[in-house]
């Protein structure tokens, strides 16, 4: 997978990434499709590269079609155990690539 990051540092916390969003482009097979596997690493990364902070796990319900608007939930869970929803969203398809931009609710899950 072929990604780049699209969003600016967030602060210190892993929290303060759950105020930004945060982006990065994913290749695209023929299936046009983001695997689940390559979604989930993708959010981890990106998240926790904007949050500077390391991030126990991601899990996303599946992957993400290569089209624009399409839409996954992920679940981020903090080293502390607190668990965030993240959405992640195609935003644009070039040259085989999926630009995908991850925004986490404000509020962890109860």
């Amino acid at each position: 997978m072929t990604a780049r990051v699209l969003c600016g540092a967030a602060g210190t916390a892993l929290t303060a990434v759950l105020l930004a969003g945060c982006g990065g482009a994913a290749k695209v097979d023929n299936a046009t499709v983001v695997s689940k596997t390559d979604l989930q690493k993708q959010a981890k990364e990106k998240l926790q590269a904007a949050a500077k902070k390391k991030a126990k796990s991601v899990v996303c319900e599946d992957g993400i079609e290569g089209t624009v608007g399409a839409t996954q939930k992920c679940v981020l869970t903090g080293t502390d155990g607190k668990k965030w929803a993240v959405t992640a969203t195609v935003t644009a398809v070039k040259d085989g690539k999926a630009t995908i931009d991850f925004k986490t609710a404000k509020d962890p899950i109860q």
